[in-house]
């Protein structure tokens, strides 16, 4: 019996194996006609951007998708309500592509029984970014709202008024969104937003009420030796802006730690209180002038004295108006205090103890526009001072030459022609700085001729040309002392003067090499001129010699001036 049992157990077993050896066949033999019929074809219930091609062949389901296309292609797209052109917002269509995604999808899928059930898909779209972008841009404004927190209003009959949440329109999501609708040819999305939520609620203001009206009960005042300023309670109501400060900051056992059940909170507008201290800074505030000099008798004399510079904290300000309470109503003003460079007290540490040098040119016949910006553009340099040792830039002391710094328009010497710009005139002010340089003996570093020459800048030869940022005239003061710049204007002749200390030497100026006819000041100076009509008409090339001779009376320098001008007829009007 048992041995009949066994034998029985053997027959079903041997049925089990034949069964699922019969149904792996099968499954293979499956999967081999589907490789063969499935090849380049869809399996059931397959879609491509919501069009049926289930069966169809590569051909056939770019024909059914084509259709498709230029169908939804004429529609428009819902997006929140609102509908556009779907034309407007695609670029291209790749169905060829889009197939042969879709049919490897279908060949990789589990047990590749994707055959049987089919794919879904969309279609690869080229969205046509500038407009989707004007698209969402234009939306971004309307569905983006700002939150506004609750707030409180002491005017008349304390009130609360109650916040407003407010959302944000997400740009990539919003995007993605659209494009994903669109390769499915959808006919309706959703843009994306996001809530925004307010940092003060009405309950939270309700609880503030008290604290609000003390701080606003009584005017505050801002106290200072340059004036004192009243921030009336108006003002106050006028400002509240309640922003929590969170975690508040507490000393704990003599331990920084933060707390977190307690809330502070700034209340007023920081806007409107820094507008308001901007407003008294300009009230308070004042550079610093350095004191004008003359010489009388031959000794330096003050003729104004110097003015301090004042600056009010403006952030010290703010932060103590945020920061006021119910019991302190007065706030001491933080003023830092400048002193100018040139003082009546420091004149001697500075070596400024006499007049060093003085060079002038004559503007007589000058427009009066060129008269406005000679003036002008000396009195930048007035009260200028320059360091021992330090290469002064003229162009840098003089700053930009516009018409909001004050110059008016007037001829200049520019890329071969003479034409009106502002500042006109200005050559009159470097080439006067250039002799004041000169006769005090300093180190020319750059100095530029003029083009052609030019009748106020006689004697000729002695002039500096100058236009932002290039030409420049730079020289350098080795006297060992400071020298401060003061300019004067008397009749039609400007005068540059440096104050200082005379170096022990002595400056001679001549048109010859060896010094024959040689003159204390360049102003008196006769160049030697040479290859008159050279360049054309009226042009001409003038030199002269400048000789510096040390306390003892030898010869410590010598170096030669030499300006080649070109015809005036080649720089037309």
């Amino acid at each position: 019996m048992k041995k009949n049992q066994r034998q029985a157990n053997k027959n079903n077993y041997l049925k089990v194996y034949l069964t699922i050896g019969a149904v792996f066949c099968v499954y293979f033999l499956l999967l081999a006609i589907s490789a063969i019929f499935f090849e380049d074809r869809f399996g059931l219930n397959s879609t491509i951007a919501g069009v049926n091609v289930s069966l169809m062949s590569r051909n056939e389901a770019e024909s059914a998708l084509i259709n498709a296309w230029n169908k939804y292609r004429q529609d428009n797209i819902i997006v929140s309500g609102q509908k556009y052109p779907v034309e407007n917002l695609i670029s291209n269509v790749d169905t060829k592509e889009s197939i042969s995604e879709a049919l490897k999808i279908q060949q990789q899928g589990y047990l590749k029984l994707d055959v049987l059930w089919g794919v879904k898909n969309g279609v690869m779209i080229t969205a046509n970014d500038e407009n989707l972008s004007k698209l969402l841009g234009n939306k971004y404004d309307e569905l983006s709202i700002a939150p506004e927190n609750a707030r409180i209003s002491i005017d008349g009959s304390p009130k609360v008024f109650l916040e407003k949440r407010g959302r944000r329109l997400l740009l990539p999501e919003s995007r993605e969104a659209v494009v994903d609708t669109l390769s499915l040819f959808g006919m309706s999305t959703n843009y994306v937003t996001t809530p925004l939520e307010v940092s003060l609620t009405s309950k939270e203001a309700e609880s503030l009420l008290g604290q609000v009206q003390n701080l606003t009960s009584e005017p505050v005042t801002l106290s200072s030796e340059r004036g004192n300023f009243e921030i009336s309670t108006a003002q106050l109501r006028s400002w509240l802006k309640i922003t929590p400060v969170s975690p508040n900051t507490v000393i704990l056992a003599e331990t920084l730690l933060p707390s977190e059940d307690t809330i502070n909170y700034n209340y007023l507008d920081p806007y409107k209180i820094t507008t308001y201290v901007k407003e008294i800074a300009g009230k308070i505030n004042q550079n610093p002038e350095n004191a004008k000099l003359s010489v009388q008798n031959g000794q330096i004399v003050v003729t104004k004295q110097a003015v301090t510079g004042y600056a009010l904290d403006e952030l010290d300000v703010v932060s103590n108006i945020q920061g006021i309470n119910a019991d302190d109503r007065n706030i001491a003003l933080k003023i830092a205090t400048t002193p100018a460079e040139v003082r009546e007290d420091n004149l001697a540490t500075l070596g400024l103890k006499e007049l060093v040098s003085t060079g002038w040119s004559n503007f007589a016949g000058s427009p009066n526009n060129r008269i406005h910006n000679v003036k002008t553009g000396a009195s930048k340099f007035n009260g200028v001072l320059i360091k021992p040792g330090e290469d002064f830039s003229f162009n840098k002391a003089l700053g930009p030459v516009e018409a909001y710094t004050g110059y008016l328009p007037e001829l200049v010497i520019l890329q071969n022609k003479t034409v009106p710009q502002y500042g006109g005139g200005l050559c009159q002010v470097s080439s006067t700085a250039f002799r004041a340089a000169l006769n005090a003996g300093l180190p020319i570093l750059e100095r530029t001729m003029h083009a052609y020459p030019v009748s106020y800048y006689k004697p000729y030869g002695v002039d500096a040309t100058i236009y932002l940022p290039k030409p420049d005239l730079v020289f350098t003061n080795d006297t060992g002392s400071y020298i401060m710049i003061q300019t004067r204007v008397e009749g039609t002749k400007l005068f540059f003067d440096f104050y200082g200390t005379k170096p022990a030497r002595t400056v001679k100026f001549a048109g010859d090499k060896s010094a024959t006819g040689a003159v204390d000041v360049v102003e008196n100076v006769s160049p030697a001129v040479y290859d008159a009509g050279a360049r054309g008409r009226g042009s001409f090339t003038a030199t002269f010699y400048r000789f510096i001779y040390d306390g003892k009376g030898a010869l410590s320098a010598s170096i030669s001036f030499t300006s080649k001008y070109d015809s005036p007829d080649k720089y037309p009007h």
